[in-house]
């Protein structure tokens, strides 16, 4: 399911997509905010790449590695928020090898809770916590054989959908009220973009 070499493999696709992506994160936050996700979402997971032949077997080594890598490399509140979210999954994995399926919806639960904490946000409010919610629930409902590629891609997809005439509740974009109904909230675009490489 998830193990030190399949997770070295997804970061190295997830810098590929990064990279792609950059310029449509940017634009995407720019609407609404700083216009600086893709940067925030970048240099983190440059940083991990650039140094991950600190990567162990053990998983919960490598979640704080990455909490790490994103406190160092970004200082943006959503920066904070990965960052905050994989220390919280680390706790969880620690000294466990190998994630099986039950492993994996913990992963999504622990960062779903993370966020309505950190970010003070809710369910509903039209936020990245929106589209872990449905993986989430997804996760939940397969109980055999799961197929992660599609699950990730097309619940992520479906958050967005979901969300379209909907207004953002949260953070600065409450300032542009019903111009957000147009719009795709960035952390839910990023995720979806991002679950490519699942």
């Amino acid at each position: 399911m998830l193990n030190k070499v399949i997770m070295e493999s997804i970061f190295k696709k997830l810098l590929i997509q990064a990279k792609q992506s950059y310029n449509d994160f940017n634009s995407a936050d720019g609407k609404i905010g700083d216009g600086d996700l893709g940067v925030t979402i970048l240099n983190g997971i440059e940083e991990i790449n650039n140094n991950i032949s600190n990567f162990k077997n053990d998983l919960g080594h490598n979640f704080m590695f990455c909490s790490q890598s994103f406190v160092k490399k970004s200082g943006s509140s959503f920066g904070t928020l990965v960052a905050f979210a994989f220390m919280n999954i680390s706790k969880n994995l620690k000294g466990k090898t190998l994630c099986n399926h039950e492993d994996i919806i913990k992963i999504i639960d622990t960062a779903l809770k993370t966020i309505l904490e950190r970010g003070k946000t809710k369910l509903g409010d039209k936020t990245i916590a929106d589209t872990l919610n449905e993986i989430l629930t997804r996760l939940k409902e397969v109980k055999e054989n799961p197929n992660y590629n599609e699950i990730f891609k097309s619940s992520s997809k479906k958050a967005l959908e979901d969300f379209k005439g909907k207004k953002i509740l949260i953070g600065r974009a409450r300032m542009f009220e019903d111009k957000t109904k147009d719009l795709d909230d960035p952390g839910m675009l990023a995720l979806n973009k991002l679950t490519d490489v699942f």
